[in-house]
């Protein structure tokens, strides 16, 4: 894990440090983040993610960060929602 990780993850850990429904959702996604990884075998790697509040689409950009995925949000209000695109950064070591 670089430098630049280890304070990624450290500043996730502490954004959701008393908060245990973000945990939860950190720790969720994180599996399903892995189980892509491992399964999706298309060529283009792209997750849409379901609508959220602002705070949680926070999260999983730093998470989506320290996975490496380029993201982005994408849509108005209560649709607005994060997509997530492997690249050639994308990695499960962290």
């Amino acid at each position: 894990m670089s430098l630049t990780q280890f304070s990624m993850v450290e500043e996730l850990a502490y954004l959701v440090k008393d908060n245990l429904p973000c945990k939860h959702l950190v720790l969720s996604m994180e599996d399903m983040l892995v189980h892509f990884l491992q399964n999706e075998t298309s060529l283009n790697g792209v997750l849409e993610l379901e609508p959220m509040n602002p705070y949680n689409r926070l999260l999983l950009h730093r998470l989506a960060d320290i996975f490496g995925f380029s993201h982005q949000s994408i849509g108005e209000g209560d649709d607005r929602h994060i997509v997530l695109k492997r690249c050639e950064d994308t990695s499960m070591s962290v």
